[in-house]
Order: C-alpha cells, then structure tokens, then sequence
C-alpha cells in the first residue's frame, strides 16, 4: 500500500459549455465532466490532460469531435471515442506556445489554434500543422482572444495585455480593427452570432460594445465591481451574458435607438452565483433560456435566465382605487391597504376603512367581501390555509375586537364567521396564530401594558368558538414577534434575541413563570422559530433574528424534566435583514429577508442565492407565503408587498433545473484540513476546511467515491485561517490572526444535518490583539479536559488548561523563545515523559519538557508558580523556517519527527530517552535535501511510520518508503493540479487502506 490514485477532484472550473439536447460539460482541473443537467446526473468523468489544467474547449458544427486546450496542451478527439474511456491523456500534444484558444473551421476539417504571441495554427483532424497565419507587422502578446468562424470569413479577435483589441481576418492576414477605448489588459473580446457586433471587457471592469463593419465604439456598460473574465451574446444578440471576479452574473440588454441614432448597454439582471472570488466561464442554451456558470470555488450553477417571466404570470400590480372601480366601490383618498394574506385560492386583503377584498388568483377577479368599520385606521391580518380545507383569516384592531372567518376551499363563500370582543386587555398590539392541531388553532393577543396578561385563545377550526382561554404574566421588556409550538408548549419569539416558553397545561397555576431565553445573540427582534426535528427526547428548533443571526437550539419539552436548552449551532448571514429560514424538500437550509432594496432568498448551506425582488427594502408591509400549504418546505411561494401605495404579487417558481449540478468548496485557497476519524451513521466522514476566505467549512466525505457534501460555512474568525483540527470526535479548533483560536464542538445526532457550535474562544492579550497563533496542540489529561498550548508569531508560547465543567481556558504559563515566527508545534508523550516541540522559523527543532506542568494539573493544580521553561535540547534541522512537522513512534521505541522546510527537504530526527540521566537525547539527525522542487507544505506519516506522504509548492504528492535508516526512498509520486497545495490529512479505513486529502486552490481525494 502507498500507490497514489486519485479518487475525486474539487478545483476551479475554467469552462463550461452545454451541448446538444440535454449535455453540459465541464472542465475541471485535467479532466472534463460530462452532465445530463436535466437529471443532475454526472454521466462521464475523463482525465484530459497528464498535468495542465483545461483552459477552454469548442465542438465541431457537427458535433462529432472536440477540441481541447489548457496552456501548450491540446487534444483534439471524437466525442464518441471521449465517451468511451476515463482517460485519454496519452492523446495530448504540445504546442510551442501558450493556447488563448481555439476553433474548427466551418467544414470541420481544420482546427484553429491561437496562441498568445497573437499566431493562429492550423491544423488538420490529426493534429498535424498544415500553417501559420499571424499578423504582419505586429507583435502584441496576447490576454485573451476568441476566433469566429464563418462560411466564407473568419474573423480573429485578440485581446492584449497593453489594452489594445485586434480584429483581423484570418486568410488575408490583415487588420480589420484596432479597437481603443479599455484601460489595462483585454480580458475576453468576442463577435457577435451575426457578426456586427463585438464586446469586450478589461481590467477597467467596463464592458464595450463596438461596431463590426467601422470599428465605432457605441456602448459602455459599468456595473461590475471587480474585473470581468467572460461575456456571451445571446438572444438574436439582443443580449450580452458577463461573469466577474465579484462573483455575479450579469445580463445586459442592448438598446438600439435607430431615431436618436443610439445604442446603450442597460443591465438586466444580477445573480450571485459564486463563492468569494471568480467566475471563470459562462454558457447560454438559448431555446430553454439557462445558462450556467464556473468559478474559482468549482461549482457549476445553473441559472434560469427568465426566472421572473418565464410563465408570464409571476408579476401583479394592482392600485387600490383601479380594484374599486371594478365593481363601483368608493375608494377614499387616503384609504390604503393595510393588511394582506395568502390562501390557496387567492388574496385577502383589509383596507384603512375596514373594506375586505378577495384576490381569486386563477380567474384574476377582484371581489368586496364585506366592510367592517371596526377595523379602520389600524389592523392586523393573519391566516391559516389548507387545513382539512379550512381558509381561517383573523383581523385583529387595537381595541381588543376579532373578526374570524372560515372560508371555503374556493373562496367563494364563508363557511363560518365569528366577531368577538376580548376582554382583560386594555388594549391590543399584536395578535399572531398558529395551528395547533387538525381541527384547532391559538391566538394570541398581546397588550402595551405591561400589567395585562399575555393571553393566548385556543378555537376550533370549523366553529371558530373559543375552547380555551390562558393567561400568563408576562415578562419584563417583552414584546412578541413570531410563533412556533410543540405539544402544549408554545414558543413566542420576542426583542433582544429572545424566546418565551408558555406551558399551557400550567396557565391556571397563578405561580407559574414562563421559561425565558434571553439574549441568544446580540442582535435584535426574533423573526421566527421554526420545529427541525424531536429526537432522543430533544426538540431541535431553528430561531433567526433580524439583525442577521440564526441558531439551531435544542429543549427538553417531553418528560417532567426541567426545560433545558442548548445551542448547537449558530452564524452570522453576510450582509442584510433575516426574516425567516425553513428547510426545503432537498434539505437546503434556505433564509430569506432584505438586503438594500432587495427581497430575497439564499442558500445557506450551498452560498447563493436563489432568487431577488426589487421592492424598496425591508421597511414596508409585506408577507412571503407558500403556494400550497403552510408547511413552507417546497420551493414555490408568493411574496406580497406594497410599493409606493400600490399592492405587487411576485410569484417565486420551483426552479426549471437543478440550481446546481457541482456544489463547490472554498473560493480561496484552503488553508488547512482535518479529517474526523469515527465515521458517521452513513459510513462518511466528518472534516472541516479552513481557508483564506475566513470561513469553516463543516463536510463530509465519501472515501469510497470522493464524493464530499458540504453542511455549513461558519463566518466566526475575520481573518485568514492558520490551523483548524479535530481533538476527537466532537471537538475542533482552529486559529489565526488578531490571537483568535476558538474550540468548535459538533454535533452529529439528529438527522437534519449536523451542526457546529464555537464552544469557547481562548482570552487575548489586549483590546486590540495584532498577533497570529501560528499553530496549537493538545494533550488530554482525562476524557473531558486537556491542556492546550499555543504558539505565536512574535515567538510568544503559551500553556492552557480547558475544564469542561466550567468551560474556561486557563492560562498556565507563558513564555518566548527568540524573536521569530514559530511555525508548528507539538506535543509528544513518550516513555511517561511529556514535551513540547516547537518548529520556528529559524530551522531548529526546540523541545521543552513539560512532564512535571502535566503531572501538576493531573495532581489537580492549576495555577502552577515559578514555571522557567527552558530547552532541553535544540537542533537544527533545516536551512530556514520549518513549514511542517509530524511524529512517530518506531518498533525500537524511538521518537522520530519528520519535518518540512522552505530549504526544500524533509528532516529526520530520532530520539530516545537516556537510561544513564532519564533525558531526551538525539540519536540521529538527516535531511533529505531537494526532496521537492520548492517549499514542503505538509507531512504525514502512515502505515505504522512505514510511509510518508509529502506535498509541497511544486504541485506534486510524493509518498516514501521510510523503512531505510535516516533516509526516504520514493515510492511513488503524482502531480496535482491543485495549486498553492498547502495541507492534507489521512485516515486509514478498515481493511488497511489508507485515504488523504490534500488541498490548496481546490481539494482532491486520493487513495494510498
């Protein structure tokens, strides 16, 4: 065991076509994907290229052969023979430059290949040059640049790096324009289908349209907020499509103004589609209207271009006074709407003079319900739809008085209807329902008084009579804000991140006080609590606030035990009000609030966004409802809002196609990555990424198939990651900048998902901390509690000591080994003795004993006095900064430690105890120098210390045979294209077989 075999791979995508009837392809890494994007099923998966990435790739008119192309490879090959086998680099060639990019020729003879000193080869179907064809008299290197080939011209757009694009015809060799206009590089250019048009963008982050026949710049588009990598006629080339660095999908309208002899360049839509940073490459199927899109972070998104107008009924507009005058009802001058819901059938609505408006949805007719004056100036409208067919609608005023109707299925008649006045109330500011079972429904009633009781009225369903009546004390400072209830528990959100817990078995017990939980998070109003699941006597609730925090919490509600919460998991959305959250049929927890003057809904799990509504911000009336019941778990709902004075319907459609077919990870590279070794319930395992972007990520991983599922982004640190690991099964921490370090705990135990909760953080050394923990250990001193140390990068080590009981980090000692930067540490437990290893920047390897710190906290001390740690031994191993290291413990009983250095070798240093003093002495030092071509990154020992598995800056993993004396043999080595490969980690399944993960710009899974 330890030959390499690449199982998966998870990298930026560089180009994504579709093709035919139903086939996407995509380019990943060396190997090109091959979707049925219909189904969301990977239909192919073959390596392209030994090692380049595919840059780009084009079909033949007939669709019989491909063309490939990635730096000086290309491959040129029938589709038919790509479909028949998994790898086909043995058929790639090298070119003697640079391919910008390529194209066959109308007939499908020949293949065009333009390079990036601005020369197009032309080759036949076997790849043979038959000439070159170049620009004479000019000699611009290249950016980018495109080829459109048609029956009798074609046409050659370059794209240079001094800002400059240059249209010229192949066969003449001439040049048709010199287009100036751009600042800075030529990132794409492209020509029209019909070929009077071309577009281009650049690092000035503009997009230019420009005349084919006179070279006449008519149209400048900004919106962009970073620099633009891609762009797409489509639609008669009434169209442009763009991708960016900002990580949005623009498409753009082109106006043409014949009178005013004017064209302008106007956006149409924005998707945020991409993670971070990068979206590489755009498609557009043009007779369904999706385009797709590939980034930086690997993901292949679909994009339903006519998402707001592809069933033509997905916007309404309508004026209170044009609804009067369609059956000659006298509307006010100042009368507006003031309340509305959804019901299956339609809109009800309420206005400022207590007038009752049905909307029926299907035949589009307006209907006067009836007018009720107690109800003017101030209402408040809820519903309950699709219950045993009931349609409840409930207004509410200020002055205590309900009106309750029971609409039919069709809402054509009311089936029931009740007007009450409530009294013990002083007066009335909210009023909220919620059913609580198939045949009742509460109401509660909440008045500004904080004497008055918080009353909560139990009706039945049909009747609309009033079975229950409870009074509870309220408490101090609370205001209620949204519903949720779980057997004769109900659960009212309220201000200041707070839930009430009302025990309605308990309402007559004049003593009883309802179970506060205050202050979940710092920000504001509760929006809403929603039941994930009851398992093992636990209730896990979803609760969000609309200052952008949402948690998962579990409670105690089953049993004679005292109610009990805990939060397992808890984030922070990236910008805007959170109104809401609700897993959807596909297990995607999907929120949804405002951002600016946008509605809109997100993924939370997956990071994009799902659809946006321009409705002027979160401050106005408004109501999402769904489409068919009130479970909120499909994916088509109706958003209602008003706009100045006039009601709009938006309806939100189950997507066409699946919104994603890959996933993706980090945007940035990964820093680091630890695998958890107890399986889950599914046989996956558990590992977390920690990357430049900032985030966590929690996953899971296949180690059979490599296919890896993504749960949650966790946004808690602000800067770049160092380190992250797990400690055991259900800890992890990680660290980086400004002294953050942080102990995660997971839970895994219901079957939503599992959840990521920072348990505690690690106390810094002033308000403003500017240090970075380079890097952290542990050793356990019992089952629950460990002692930590921590190195940081003014050469600063520190000594903790975490009590689960207590929750706290305790700081034992401290201490600085010289001025530099402490790259690794560890601590190593060897023949009852306990040291502290530490792998600075100067190339020793420094040990600490640290026996009698360990031996004193076993004993119960944790302040320990007149701690002078000083080295027991110092070595130096490499030329400069130490850049990994890992341990092991031979047949001999030898302490060996590997390390990796920027001097480009492995350091092997064994040690052993002397019998005559009872110290750690060095029985041998070697380094392998030049093991790679650049910088070690990572090192990990593996089969029994038999093997170790290195990867390093030059993009290779190397595995080696270290059963030699202080030396390694190579045993096998793989190039990868994940570039800056900086990390990795292995865990040995049963059975003996051993699998890593190893990531940098993307994340890919091997077998060894």
């Amino acid at each position: 065991m330890g030959e390499l075999k690449d199982i998966s791979h998870y990298g930026p995508s560089l180009c994504v076509k579709f093709f035919e009837e139903t086939t996407l392809y995509s380019a990943c890494g060396p190997f090109l994907q091959i979707f049925d994007y219909k189904t969301n099923i990977l239909k192919h998966h073959v390596r392209i290229f030994k090692k380049n990435k595919i840059h780009g790739f084009s079909f033949s008119n007939n669709g019989n052969s491909i063309v490939l192309y990635g730096g000086k490879s290309v491959l040129i090959i029938e589709t038919k023979s790509l479909l028949a086998s998994d790898n086909v680099s043995d058929r790639e060639f090298l070119a003697s430059e640079w391919i910008i990019t390529g194209e066959f020729s109308y007939n499908n003879n020949q293949i065009y290949l333009l390079t990036c000193y601005n020369l197009v080869l032309v080759l036949d179907i076997n790849a043979t040059i038959l000439y070159r064809k170049t620009l004479k008299n000019e000699r611009s290197i290249l950016y980018s640049g495109s080829i459109r080939v048609l029956s009798d011209t074609v046409y050659v757009c370059s794209g240079t790096v001094m800002g400059g694009v240059l249209i010229w015809d192949l066969h003449s060799e001439s040049m048709i324009h010199n287009l100036v206009g751009h600042d800075g590089s030529i990132f794409y250019v492209t020509v029209s289908n019909n070929a009077k048009l071309i577009a281009s963008c650049s690092d000035d982050r503009s997009i230019r349209l420009w005349d084919m026949t006179t070279g006449e710049q008519l149209a400048v588009g900004w919106g962009h907020t970073a620099r633009i990598w891609n762009l797409r006629f489509f639609h008669d080339d009434t169209k442009l499509i763009s991708v960016s660095e900002d990580c949005t999908c623009r498409t753009w309208n082109i106006n043409l103004d014949p009178g005013r002899n004017k064209v302008e360049l106007l956006i149409n839509h924005v998707f945020e589609v991409h993670l971070i940073k990068n979206v590489w490459s755009v498609d557009v199927k043009e007779d369904e209207m999706i385009a797709v899109t590939s980034g930086n972070d690997g993901r292949l998104k679909l994009i339903d271009l006519q998402q707001s107008n592809r069933y033509g009924d997905e916007h309404e507009t309508f004026d209170l006074k044009d609804i009067g005058k369609t059956f000659n009802v006298t509307i006010n001058k100042d009368e507006i709407i003031k309340g509305f819901t959804w019901l299956p059938f339609g809109l009800v609505s309420i206005t400022s003079y207590g007038k009752i408006f049905l909307y029926y949805y299907l035949t589009k007719q307006w209907k006067l319900l009836e007018i009720d004056e107690r109800f003017m100036s101030y209402s408040i409208t809820n519903s309950i739809g699709d219950q045993k067919d009931n349609n409840i609608v409930v207004f509410s005023n200020n002055k205590c008085d309900l009106l309750l109707l029971n609409l039919s299925k069709d809402g054509n008649y009311v089936t029931c209807k009740e007007s009450l006045h409530i009294d013990g109330l002083s007066k009335t500011t909210n009023c909220m329902i919620i059913p609580s079972s198939q045949e009742t429904f509460l109401l509660t009633l909440e008045s500004p008084n904080p004497r008055d009781s918080f009353k909560i009225l139990k009706f039945n369903m049909n009747s609309l009579q009033i079975q229950e009546e409870y009074n509870f004390k309220k408490p101090e400072n609370f205001t209620s804000s949204c519903l949720e209830i779980f057997n004769h528990y109900l659960l009212v959100g309220s201000r200041f991140s707070t839930i009430a817990i009302f025990d309605l078995n308990k309402a007559n017990d004049t003593n009883y006080i309802c179970t506060l939980i205050k202050r979940i998070n710092p920000g504001d109003t509760t929006t809403s609590i929603k039941l994930i699941e009851s398992k093992n006597n636990k209730q896990l609730f979803s609760v969000t606030n609309r200052d952008g925090y949402y948690n998962f919490i579990t409670l105690t509600l089953t049993g004679t035990q005292k109610i009990r919460h805990e939060i397992i998991h808890s984030n922070k959305i990236l910008k805007g009000f959170l109104e809401g959250a609700y897993y959807n049929n596909s297990n995607d927890y999907i929120i949804y609030g405002f951002k600016s003057s946008l509605f809109y809904m997100y993924n939370e799990q997956k990071g994009y966004e799902i659809v946006s509504e321009v409705c002027g911000g979160a401050h106005r009336q408004w109501k999402l409802s769904s489409l068919f019941d009130n479970t909120s778990c499909n994916n088509s709902f109706m958003l209602m809002y008003i706009k100045s004075s006039k009601l709009y319907l938006r309806k939100i459609y189950k997507p066409v196609v699946a919104e994603t077919l890959i996933d993706g990870l980090h945007g940035r590279e990964i820093r680091d990555l630890s695998i958890c070794l107890a399986p889950r319930k599914n046989s996956d395992h558990l590992f977390v990424t920690g990357s430049e972007d900032t985030t966590i990520r929690l996953n899971s991983v296949n180690l059979t198939t490599g296919n890896i599922k993504t749960y949650w982004a966790e946004r808690r640190h602000v800067s770049g990651l160092q380190k992250l690991r797990f400690i055991n099964s259900q800890l992890i921490i990680s660290c980086s900048a400004r002294e953050e370090l942080f102990l995660w705990e997971i839970n895994d135990e219901f079957d939503s998902n599992p959840y990521i909760y920072v348990k505690q953080t690690l106390p810094v050394s002033s308000n403003n901390p500017d240090l970075r923990i380079m890097d952290f250990d542990v050793k356990f001193i019992n089952e629950e509690d460990f002692m930590l140390h921590t190195v940081y990068s003014d050469s600063a080590v520190k000594i903790w000591y975490y009590q689960k009981k207590s929750n706290t980090f305790k700081l034992i000692t401290c201490m600085k080994y010289k001025t530099c930067c402490i790259f690794n540490t560890l601590f190593v437990d060897y023949n009852d003795f306990s040291y502290l290893v530490l792998a600075p920047t100067d190339g020793y390897l420094v040990i600490y004993s640290v026996t009698e710190i360990v031996k004193c906290i076993q004993e119960g001390f944790t302040t320990i006095k007149d701690v002078n740690l000083i080295p027991e031994l110092s070595i130096k191993v490499h030329k400069s900064g130490i850049k990994c290291i890992d341990k092991y413990v031979n047949k001999d009983n030898q302490l060996e430690i590997y390390t990796g250095g920027d001097d480009n070798g492995v350091g092997i240093t064994k040690f052993e105890i002397e019998k005559t003093t009872g110290k750690l002495a060095c029985v041998s030092m070697s380094v392998v120098p030049d093991i790679a071509s650049s910088t070690v990154t990572s090192c990990k020992v593996f089969n029994d210390g038999l093997k170790l598995l290195t990867t390093s800056v030059d993009q290779i993993i190397r595995v080696w045979d270290t059963s030699n004396k202080n030396t390694l043999r190579l045993y096998d080595c793989k190039y990868t294209t994940i570039a800056d490969t900086g990390c990795c980690d292995i865990l040995t399944m049963n059975g003996g077989l051993n699998v890593a993960l190893i990531a940098g710009v993307g994340l890919s899974v091997w077998s060894l």
